[in-house]
């Protein structure tokens, strides 16, 4: 019977995760049109520094989230939002967690372009890897903010050091990652969890984890 229970509600997250579902399925069809259809969303969406603080294409920070290079690029990005991101929207809240996403991808993308500036790079960027690793920041809060129960469960242990070593293996390690852009949207996504599991006093279990 509590298997029964726990699966059905596992079940549940994915069911109603409307913003993680909606993000996924719009990144497969850009991902689609633009490799076949469009290949005009990549010069007119990539993060180009230049174009953005230049001739003020600051949409670029935005589309740049939503375009990814190739099938592994997009098969990585999406695996880890489904797995995490309908976790942590199913606790925070449909909103919250699309603003943490958003967020988390814009400043990934800020702290990309200083460091660009700052070592005089030029760099092409696309993918959804920011954002993801907002996701990836608010789990780690979650964490370090329930370390005392946390440990206590081996089974979800695992689960997080498998998931993270995934995460880092995937943004971090790949061939032409975005590391600036990547520590950007982790630190952003940690402090907005900071914000909902302290300051807002969010103490739900994390339903998929715990």
């Amino acid at each position: 019977m509590q298997d029964e229970e726990f699966w059905e509600r596992q079940k549940q997250i994915y069911k109603h995760a409307y913003v993680s579902i909606g993000i996924f399925i719009i990144n497969v069809i850009i991902f689609i049109v633009s490799q076949n259809f469009a290949e005009w969303m990549y010069s007119d969406g990539t993060m180009v520094t230049e174009k953005i603080l230049g001739e003020g294409e600051f949409y670029r920070i935005f589309t740049a989230m939503f375009l990814h290079a190739d099938i592994d690029h997009i098969c990585n990005n999406m695996a880890i939002l489904i797995l995490a991101g309908a976790i942590v929207e199913n606790y925070t809240g449909h909103m919250y967690y699309a603003i943490l996403y958003l967020l988390s991808g814009f400043f990934g993308n800020i702290l990309s372009m200083a460091y660009e500036i700052n070592n005089d790079l030029s760099w092409v960027s696309i993918g959804a890897s920011g954002a993801i690793m907002g996701i990836v920041g608010f789990l780690v809060a979650w964490i370090i903010a329930n370390r005392r129960t946390f440990l206590k469960h081996i089974g979800t242990v695992v689960r997080i050091v498998f998931l993270l070593v995934f995460v880092v293996e995937a943004c971090f390690f790949q061939q032409g990652a975005n590391t600036p852009a990547h520590l950007g949207g982790f630190l952003t996504g940690f402090v907005l969890g900071v914000i909902n599991i302290v300051i807002l006093s969010n103490n739900k279990i994390m339903e998929g984890l715990a």
